[in-house]
């Protein structure tokens, strides 16, 4: 189905489709070809001075989900599924987690 623009183009769903599937295809494609040693570039959370506590809690809690989620994929693809929570748990999530409780005790 397409819908016309007020400038008279069409919208066409498959081609919108088309585009977020590429981009989502190359999303994982470099995630899988990110070295181990660059993972910890995907992570995306700051401590905010200025900030209450809890949005710097509800903050911290998304760049969680959303790194655990990149490193258990890329963990998946490189070090097959066999104990892959506890890798990606123990590898890279406790550190985060141990980094936002020293923040929390710096800024309390």
């Amino acid at each position: 189905m397409s819908d016309k623009k007020p400038d008279g183009s069409a919208v066409d769903e498959e081609v919108i489709g088309a585009v977020l599937t590429a981009m989502a295809e190359n999303f994982h494609t470099q995630l899988l070809a990110t070295p181990e040693a660059e993972l910890h570039n995907r992570w995306h959370f700051q401590w905010e001075a200025d900030a209450r506590l809890d949005w710097n809690l509800y903050q911290f809690s998304g760049a969680l989900e959303s790194f655990k989620r990149d490193c258990r994929r890329w963990e998946e693809h490189h070090n097959g599924s066999c104990c892959v929570v506890e890798r990606v748990r123990d590898k890279y999530l406790m550190p985060k987690i141990s980094q936002f409780l020293a923040d929390l005790k710096a800024h309390t």
